[in-house]
């Protein structure tokens, strides 16, 4: 599995976030464009992490992911490929994806996180 350690920062929600997504390209020709509902663990501006149901085919070429989900109250939809999938249960498998947004999608991300975290944070003594 790979794992980006070198990024800025990664914001991993203590109840993951509810999202949906499509399979927007695929390199399996005549393959049905999944869609479907997933929780996302983890965002950065470079990525995220997220668990769904389905069982996806990350090692084909060129599988593109839109994601969309609202993080405050602003819906956002980020564009993804898939690097890694691990089975979590019977039912669920955990994804790693990078992100191949634009600069002003990264900068959006950056702006929700901060906004999510002040509304979200508890301070402690």
């Amino acid at each position: 599995m790979l794992f980006k350690r070198d990024e800025s920062f990664r914001f991993m929600f203590e109840s993951p976030v509810e999202a949906t997504f499509k399979i927007i390209r695929s390199n399996q020709l005549n393959a049905p464009l999944k869609e479907g509902s997933a929780l996302i663990i983890d965002l950065s501006p470079n990525g995220l992490r997220l668990s769904s149901p389905l069982d996806l085919a990350i090692n084909e070429k060129n599988n593109v992911l839109m994601i969309s989900f609202v993080l405050n109250t602003q819906p956002l939809t980020i564009m993804a490929e898939p690097i890694w999938k691990k089975r979590t249960s019977a039912t669920s498998f955990s994804y790693g994806l990078v992100g191949v947004n634009d600069e002003e999608t990264k900068d959006m991300i950056i702006t929700e996180l901060k906004e999510f975290t002040k509304k979200n944070s508890t301070h402690h003594i």
